[in-house]
């Protein structure tokens, strides 16, 4: 089952991921989108739209149709900052994910507005 939620998410990121922005599998079971030019607030909707999008598709058994169920995604939404290592990049994505699995998972979060999210949901 789990290739056909890489395939089925993959899918969706070829489908909504355009032009300069790109998005590629990082490590075993987790996306990067990198899109450039993109504001943080423009970076969430982005994301937001592609969690909804995998959200609405349905995971059938191989050889029926029997359906597994829904896939749920959570995701941490960061900005380049000037003079950022990737490892720092990396490192507030990172955070943001785990506050969004936190939370109660299948969310965006953004790392500008941790401080807010962490106040109201934490």
């Amino acid at each position: 089952m789990g290739d056909q939620v890489l395939k089925l998410v993959g899918k969706t990121l070829h489908d909504l991921v355009k032009g300069k922005d790109t998005a590629a599998l990082y490590g075993v079971e987790e996306f990067a989108i990198i899109l450039p030019d993109t504001t943080s607030g423009g970076a969430t909707a982005v994301a937001e739209n592609i969690r909804k999008s995998v959200a609405s598709k349905r995971i059938v058994k191989k050889g029926s149709d029997d359906s597994i169920g829904n896939i749920t995604m959570s995701m941490g939404v960061t900005s380049y900052q000037t003079g950022d290592s990737a490892a720092e990049f990396v490192e507030r994505a990172d955070q943001a994910l785990y506050l969004a699995k936190k939370l109660g998972r299948n969310r965006v979060v953004c790392e500008d507005k941790k401080p807010e999210i962490a106040a109201v949901g934490g």
